[in-house]
This record gives C-alpha cells, sequence and structure tokens, in this order.
C-alpha cells in the first residue's frame, strides 16, 4: 500500500548559473505559484549547514549557499499567510550550530536581512534548542526528541543543497532529515542501518516545499566537497520526486543507486521511479535532465574523492593504511555507513588542513574496522581501532589503541587520535580552539538558561536511570 505524503509528483527545473538574491527570489516565487504552493503560520525553512570553517581551508561548497536561503526567505516572507520565519539546522556531530552559522555567513546575513523583512526571521541552532518527544514507530527509531521550533512549524521548506556522499551516493531533501535530529540520536544507528534510520525520519521530517541549490554542487566527499558548476534550481512539493530528479543530474538512478530512496520506495512512499515523476521549466524530459548532468562530468577521481581511503593515501604516497572488514562473526558483510565514512570525512579534513605532503610524510599507522579474522601485522606501527566491532589479532604494534563507539565520528577521530600519525589535527590548532571553546560555553550558558539542560536530565532519570534502578 502507497504511502501518502505528498500526490504531486511534479519538479520544476531552472537554470540559474549564478548566486544573486533577487534572482533566485524571482525563481522561487514563479516555482510556487507554478506548483500551487503558499506559505502559512510558522515557518520553518531548513538549509544544509552540516559544516564551515575557514573558507580558505574548506570548502564552501559543504553548504546550502546563503544566497538561495535569502531568495527563498524573502519570497516566503511577503506572501499573506505567513507569521514569522525560523531558519532551523544542525549541523554535524561535534560542530556547535553558532561556530558554523558564523562561518557560513548565516549568522551576518541574517542580522543583515532581518530589518529588510515584514515578517519576523530567527536563526535557530536545533543543538541549543529546547526538545519535544516525538513517536515515529520506524524500524531503528521508536521515538525522537526534535526541537521545539521544527516541531511548532505550520510549515516546513527544505532548502537542501546537492552534494555527492562518500557512503550514501548523494545528499540531497531526504537525507536532510539526519539534521533535524541532536547529536545523541543521530548517532544512534549510524552504522549498517543508516538507510532505514533516513526513511524513518521520513515519517517526522517531510517537507511542504522543496527549494535545492544545485548552482554549484558538491563531488566527492559530502564535507569537503570539490564544486562543480550545474546551474539549476530545483522545486517541487514531493521530496522523493525531487530527489530522484537530482539523483540524475549525478549520474545516478535514484530507486536503485542511492540506498536510502530505495528504503523509502520499499516502504510505499512514491513517486517509485523517475518515471513516474512530471518535469516542468527548463527540464521536459529525462534527456534533458541527462543533458544537463553532462555539465558535472568527468567522473574521474575528484568526482569520488576521499570514497575511498586506500586509493587517497596512494595518491599522495602515503604510508597510512587502512583495513575494513565485517561487522559480524556470522557475516560477510561490512558496515558501509557507519565508522568507516567518519575515517572518510576525517581524512579529508586532515588533507585539507594540512595538505598532501603531510600525508606523505606521516608516521606509518594503521586504521581497523570491523573484524579482520587473518593476523595482522603492524611492524611497528601504531595501530587504531574504530568501533565496538572492531576486532583483529595485532602483533608487533607500537601500540594499539580502541575508540569503543557505535559509531566512531570524524569528531571523535580528529579530537581522539589527535597528532599520533605525524599529520597535524585541526582540533590541536590555537586558532582552532580559540573559536570553539567559546562557541561550545555559549552553547552551555544558553541551554543552561532556555532549560534545555533540565530537559535532558529529566529524560535521563524518566527513560534510563528509573529502569536501572
Amino acid at each position: 500500500m502507497a504511502v501518502s505524503k505528498n500526490n504531486d509528483n511534479r519538479v520544476m527545473v531552472v537554470e540559474c548559473g549564478e548566486y544573486d538574491p533577487a534572482k533566485l527570489r524571482a525563481i522561487v516565487e514563479r516555482g510556487m505559484k507554478e506548483l500551487g504552493y503558499a506559505a502559512k503560520g510558522k515557518v520553518a525553512l531548513k538549509p544544509n549547514v552540516v559544516f564551515a570553517y575557514d573558507p580558505k581551508i574548506y570548502s564552501p561548497i559543504a553548504y546550502t549557499n546563503f544566497d538561495v536561503v535569502e531568495g527563498a526567505v524573502r519570497a516566503i516572507a511577503d506572501q499573506a499567510g505567513v507569521e514569522r520565519v525560523s531558519i532551523i539546522e544542525n549541523p554535524a556531530v561535534g560542530n556547535p550550530s553558532r561556530l558554523t552559522f558564523r562561518w557560513s555567513g548565516y549568522t551576518k546575513r541574517v542580522a543583515r536581512l532581518k530589518p529588510q523583512l515584514s515578517k519576523p526571521l530567527t536563526l535557530v541552532g536545533i543543538d541549543e534548542d529546547r526538545r519535544v518527544p516525538v513517536f515515529i514507530g520506524g524500524s531503528v527509531h521508536h521515538r525522537v526528541r526534535l526541537s521545539k521550533k521544527f516541531m511548532e512549524a505550520d510549515t516546513r521548506i527544505y532548502v537542501p543543497k546537492l552534494k555527492c556522499h562518500c557512503v550514501s551516493k548523494m545528499t540531497g531533501t531526504v537525507k536532510l532529515n539526519i539534521g533535524i535530529l541532536n547529536f545523541d540520536d543521530r548517532s544512534v544507528r549510524h552504522d549498517f542501518l543508516l538507510n532505514e534510520k533516513i526513511a524513518d525520519l521520513a515519517q517526522v521530517g517531510w517537507p511542504d516545499f522543496v527549494v535545492m541549490d544545485a548552482i554549484d554542487i558538491g563531488v566527492g566527499n559530502e564535507a569537503l566537497p570539490p564544486g562543480r558548476k550545474l546551474g539549476l534550481i530545483l522545486m517541487g512539493k514531493n521530496a522523493l520526486a525531487v530527489d530522484l530528479v537530482a539523483a540524475r543530474l549525478l549520474g545516478l538512478k535514484g530507486e536503485t543507486e542511492v540506498p536510502y530512496l530505495a528504503a523509502l520506495i520499499r516502504r510505499g512512499y512514491e513517486p517509485s521511479r523517475l518515471g513516474e515523476v512530471t518535469l516542468l521549466g527548463d527540464a521536459k524530459s529525462v534527456s534533458d535532465l541527462e543533458r544537463f548532468a553532462e555539465r558535472v562530468k568527468p567522473y574521474d577521481d575528484e568526482f569520488y574523492r576521499w570514497q575511498d581511503c586506500n586509493k587517497e593515501f596512494a595518491r599522495m604516497g602515503s604510508p597510512l593504511k587502512l583495513l575494513h572488514g565485517p561487522y559480524s562473526d556470522f557475516s560477510e558483510e561490512k558496515c558501509e555507513t557507519g565508522c568507516v565514512m567518519g575515517i572518510k570525512m576525517y581524512m579529508a579534513f586532515l588533507e585539507a588542513f594540512a595538505g598532501a605532503e603531510a600525508f606523505k610524510k606521516a608516521r606509518p599507522s594503521l586504521f581497523i574496522i570491523g573484524n579482520i579474522r587473518d593476523e595482522v601485522d603492524a611492524k611497528g606501527a601504531p595501530v587504531f581501532m574504530f568501533g565496538s566491532c572492531a576486532r583483529a589479532k595485532v602483533k608487533n604494534a607500537k601500540y594499539v589503541m580502541k575508540i569503543e563507539k557505535c559509531f566512531v565520528t570524524a569528531a571523535d577521530m580528529i579530537l581522539l587520535v589527535g597528532n599520533r600519525t605525524g599529520i597535524k589535527s585541526p582540533f590541536m590548532d590555537p586558532k582552532f580552539l580559540a573559536q570553539m571553546v567559546p562557541a561550545v560555553l555559549a552553547g552551555a550558558v544558553r541551554k543552561t538558561f532556555n532549560g534545555r539542560y533540565l530537559q535532558d536530565v529529566g529524560e535521563f532519570v524518566v527513560q534510563h536511570l528509573l529502569r536501572r534502578l
């Protein structure tokens, strides 16, 4: 039986080669008019701001360009039924939203935009907002706690960034739901069940309208992507339909090659294939999409950058090595979406921060994820084992360090491995710490006074402590 979220399978594709808020506002207004959509009440606008830091070091392509957000906000704020607009997001685990908002330019741009609008505008970091419990009843998540501002919204508009993804193939609209979770729920089953987790979240994170930033898209690793010019804006009222179109623009068949979209389709969400999507605007057929997709080719090494660690180690002549085994004694299946994703992002961060030459000069080091059944000779190198399932019989190791978590994030690796490989870690950089520490402390102060910590203590007592007692 089909899951009815929105039966409007139309997707508008509009050519737009530059980031210009006025032009983008006109595009969004046109899209809303032609697709028969109007926002109302309290609006939660959800972009992708997974990670942002100094653009001289890290790619600004990782997040939704604020010009697209501004274009959408201006188009929405002028609608008669709208009361207020909240830009709501939670970055990757370990990144305070206030620091990410600052480096992405969101903080400054929102402050500048506020007095120009007829409706109130706020910027909300989910990691600092009070939470409300929400029942899902999914295969991974039974219950989650979501941002109060997000759940109180009458209208939800998603403004995703189109990017490749190192384990899930693509980041688009549906995967943006990972960012409605706080860090605790976000880390739950971020392993071989990641795609089912994403499918669960569609129960509560289904947008009313989508404006996708596909002007400059990200290829390679989603947190540190090289950029390529696609020059498009995608709009629609059905998140799955928009993502099926977006997948084809990356050369993918979304219904079979993007695992979380396939999971939604297995659960009965529609459309079940790209052929059921009606294309409007500057694309009228699948052949038009394939013509646009030519703009981001070739599918070369850069297109898949940091999606295979050992390949990238070889590219830089590095003595680092990754061994990746099954997650269970009873299966040959490997977890491809937990600690492996963490190490791909971790290494991409290190290359951006320290450079390829640092990898070439690194100390020989061995990384282990999963169950390595053959004896491993470390040849005097240190061994780093990531994840609860990591096991190996190691000999001749300088030392063995295991991080017993499921999953181990890139932030964990940056913090706990530090400079042990001979590659300078960004977490050990005084300039970085001088900004990170105040952001963490400021967030803690806010959560103390807005009652968020009190909520969390109450949740722990009721849901965990009483059961143990």
